[in-house]
């Protein structure tokens, strides 16, 4: 049974080139594409859109360049100030060590990748992260929390949130999609995803 927490609006970042590219990105610092632009400012419209929303909340982001520059549009619809915005490293998408540049089904097609989803939990690359080390930092994060958050991060660690919200089991964790151009609400022991409508700007 996950535990109590306050409300969390977790946003992934918008697309990069090497997203459109099937490329593992993890710590790599890539920045958004032109299409990942145009969803982080629709994502923050949609955002300040919902009823319960107030700039009260903690604003958190990933180190990364990508997830910065997403959160950049939420600050700039808020009228934010630097200071309430914490860059987070519990937050920063997993590392894929040496498979950080390569593509997904070259991952995927190597014998060192578990077949079975729940194997993949505690999979960890060369010089790299498991979803398990993932998700023992976000819930040290967690833990901190004090009232509603907005957090933009990435793919692989937005699974391990999600899945500590919502009470999901490893193969259920690793095999989430994470979209972009949503935002997902994370309350109640439930993940409700809403369409920002990016494509349509």
């Amino acid at each position: 049974m996950s535990k109590k927490r306050p409300p969390i609006y977790f946003i992934r970042h918008g697309e990069t080139d090497w997203n459109r590219q099937g490329l593992i990105q993890g710590w790599t610092d890539t920045p958004l594409n032109e299409r990942g632009h145009v969803q982080a400012r629709a994502v923050a419209q949609a955002l300040i859109a919902v009823p319960a929303f107030s700039p009260a909340f903690n604003f958190v982001v990933s180190p990364l360049l990508r997830a910065r520059q997403t959160m950049g549009y939420v600050a700039d619809v808020l009228a934010l100030e630097p200071q309430q915005i914490s860059i987070e490293p519990a937050v920063q998408e997993l590392g894929f060590g040496v498979w950080e540049g390569k593509p997904f089904w070259e991952l995927k097609a190597s014998p060192v990748y578990p077949a079975l989803p729940e194997d993949r939990y505690a999979w960890r690359p060369d010089r790299g992260e498991s979803y398990e080390d993932g998700h023992a930092r976000i819930n040290d994060w967690l833990d901190r929390l004090d009232r509603p958050t907005v957090v933009v991060a990435h793919g692989a660690i937005g699974r391990c949130l999600i899945a500590e919200i919502a009470g999901l089991g490893r193969g259920e964790l690793v095999e989430q999609v994470m979209h972009q151009g949503y935002y997902c609400k994370l309350a109640d022991g439930r993940a409700e995803w809403f369409d920002a409508k990016a494509d349509a700007s």
